[in-house]
């Protein structure tokens, strides 16, 4: 069950575990965001074991989290180019595809940067083997670039239980929209005929 643990100002932070998370309510340091989880939650600790479900907690005070430079690995790696084969396109689960460097490392490319690392499935990194893509008639579907994004973006992109509940989070707070039925004027609370 993953624990997702937000700023104070309800920003994602990170998904933490559960000891983790037991640690920081025996530290008085989080809060639940309503008391539906807060009384489901005590109940399986006293049961000494944590059900299925995201919780969502959010720390009590502010507190300056360093910007994260995210590594090229695997994982990332694979997220940056959603899990699709970057010379023909297949997508595939994460045993199906490879990691290919662009310019062989034994060629003078670097090992590890997001600009020479891109996924690739094993037919096409196998047809590439030692050579430049155009050596071998390939083309890359797009550039490799960084990944610029937040890193609160990529880690919801990892945990997509964890993305929906803070989606459902994030309604729950907003104003509804008005429905479409509904004169524009009367959502908005003007006056709706001379009065």
């Amino acid at each position: 069950m993953p624990v997702l643990l937000l700023s104070a100002s309800l920003q994602p932070l990170n998904v933490i575990s559960r000891r983790r998370l037991v640690v920081l309510l025996t530290k008085e340091r989080v809060a639940f965001l309503d008391d539906e989880a807060r009384r489901l939650v005590a109940e399986e600790l006293e049961q000494r074991r944590l059900g299925e479900g995201v919780i969502v907690v959010r720390l009590l005070r502010n507190i300056v989290v360093p910007r994260r430079m995210l590594r090229p690995n695997r994982r990332n790696l694979l997220l940056r180019d959603d899990h699709t084969c970057q010379y023909c396109g297949v997508r595939g689960t994460p045993a199906e595809l490879t990691i290919d460097h662009v310019v062989p490392v034994s060629r003078g490319g670097a090992p590890s940067t997001w600009e020479n690392q891109v996924v690739a499935c094993k037919r096409c990194n196998g047809r590439k083997a030692n050579h430049l893509p155009s050596e071998v008639s390939l083309k890359l579907r797009r550039a490799p670039r960084p990944v610029v994004q937040e890193y609160a973006h990529l880690l919801l992109l990892r945990y997509p239980e964890v993305r929906r509940a803070y989606e459902e989070l994030v309604r729950s707070v907003l104003p509804a929209p008005p429905a479409a039925s509904e004169p524009l004027g009367l959502a908005l609370g003007a006056p709706s005929g001379p009065g």
